[in-house]
C-alpha cells in the first residue's frame, strides 16, 4: 500500500478547500440573483438543490453552474457577493455602516475627523491670527493645535474622496478587497498633501479671500483667513493629484532657472531645413517623372489624339505640379 506524504495530504486539502469555496460562491450569487430580482434558470438550481442535499456534483455541473452564475450577475464580481455575504453572517453591530471592511474603517475614520475638527474649532488657539502664521513661526500648544486641525481638515478630505470611491465600486458590487491598500495609502498621502498645501507652499490668503468674496458677493473682510486655510487643507485631503501637480510645476521652473533651455546652433536648424527641402525636392521630381511617363504612354497608345484630350491630359498635369508645390510650402 503506497504510503501518503504530508505534502500530499496538504495537496488534497488545499483541493476540497478550493471546491468548497467555489460551492460558496454558487451559493452567494444565487441569493444575490434571488435578491436582485433577477431570472435564475432552473436547471442551474437543480444542480443547487444537488449541492445542498449533499448529493455528488460533479466537477462540469458546478464549473457550468459558477459560469453561468457569474454571467448572471454581471459586471459584480463572486468575490465582492461572498465578501458582503460572509460580513452579513459575522452579524457586526458596526454593519450599519457598510457590509465591506474598509467602507466600516474609513466612516470611522471620517467620524473620528469630523469630531476632532469640530472640537479642535472651539479652542482659543484657532484664531486667523493663528492660522496666518507659519508653522515655523509658532511653538507649543498653539503649534500643536493648529497643525491637529489642519490634519483634521486634510482626513475628511481624504477619507471623503475614498468613501466616494470605494463605495461606487461596492454599490456596482466590482469592489476587490485586494486593492484596500491602496485606499489607505491615499489617504495617507491625502494627509500629507494637505499639510504641505497650506504650510509649505506659499499661497496669498489675501488674493483667495478677495477672490472667494467676489464669487460669493460678499465683501473681502467677511471672509475668514482660518476658514480658507482648513479648506485648503481638505482641498489637499480630496486631491493630493492636485498638490503633486503645483510641486511638479515648481520643479520645473526651479530646474528652468538651474539649467535654462538652450537655443539651438543655427547652422544646425540650416542643415535640417536643407535636407527637408532637398527630400521634398527628389519627392516632387519622382512624381514629375511618373506623370510625365504617363502622359507619354497616353499619347503613344493612340495612333491620333484630339486636341480636347491633349488639353485634359495637360490640364491633369497643371493640376498635379500645384498641389505637389502646395505640399512642399
Amino acid at each position: 500500500m503506497k504510503q501518503i506524504t504530508e505534502f500530499e495530504l496538504k495537496e488534497v486539502g488545499n483541493k476540497n478547500e478550493f471546491w468548497g469555496h467555489l460551492e460558496k460562491e454558487c451559493q452567494a450569487m444565487a441569493e444575490h440573483a434571488f435578491s436582485k430580482g433577477l431570472k435564475v434558470p432552473a436547471n442551474i438550481m437543480k444542480v443547487f438543490e444537488k449541492m445542498v442535499t449533499k448529493d455528488k456534483v460533479s466537477a462540469e455541473e458546478l464549473t457550468d453552474m459558477h459560469n453561468r452564475l457569474a454571467e448572471l450577475i454581471s459586471p459584480a464580481k463572486p468575490e465582492t457577493i461572498v465578501l458582503m455575504a460572509r460580513e452579513k453572517e459575522k452579524g457586526s453591530i458596526f454593519l450599519f455602516l457598510g457590509r465591506v471592511p474598509l467602507i466600516r474603517r474609513m466612516m470611522l475614520v471620517a467620524i473620528v475627523s469630523l469630531s476632532a475638527l469640530i472640537g479642535l474649532s472651539l479652542s482659543q488657539y484657532i484664531n486667523n491670527e493663528n492660522m496666518v502664521t507659519s508653522m515655523f513661526d509658532m511653538e507649543g500648544a498653539r503649534l500643536l493645535y493648529v497643525q491637529t486641525i489642519l490634519l483634521a481638515s486634510a482626513a475628511i478630505g481624504a477619507s471623503f474622496s475614498a468613501l466616494f470611491k470605494a463605495n461606487s465600486y461596492v454599490t456596482a458590487g466590482i469592489y476587490d478587497p485586494k486593492y484596500e491598500s491602496s485606499y489607505w495609502v491615499r489617504f495617507v498621502v491625502g494627509l500629507i498633501a494637505g499639510i504641505i498645501l497650506t504650510q509649505l507652499i506659499p499661497i496669498n490668503l489675501d488674493a483667495v479671500a478677495k477672490a472667494a468674496s467676489e464669487a460669493s458677493g460678499t465683501t473681502a473682510s467677511g471672509v475668514s483667513h482660518a476658514a480658507i486655510r482648513i479648506t485648503m487643507a481638505l482641498v489637499g485631503g480630496f486631491s493630493a493629484n492636485l498638490v503633486y501637480k503645483i510641486l511638479d510645476r515648481i520643479v520645473e521652473t526651479v530646474q528652468s532657472f538651474i539649467s535654462p533651455v538652450q537655443a539651438e546652433d543655427p547652422e544646425v536648424i540650416k542643415q535640417m531645413l536643407t535636407n527637408k527641402f532637398n527630400q521634398q525636392q527628389l519627392v516632387f521630381i519622382s512624381g514629375l517623372a511618373s506623370e510625365l511617363l504617363n502622359i507619354q504612354q497616353k499619347l503613344g497608345d493612340e495612333d491620333f489624339i484630339s486636341k480636347k484630350e491633349i488639353q485634359r491630359i495637360l490640364s491633369e498635369y497643371l493640376t498635379f505640379i500645384t498641389s505637389s508645390k502646395e505640399n512642399m510650402q
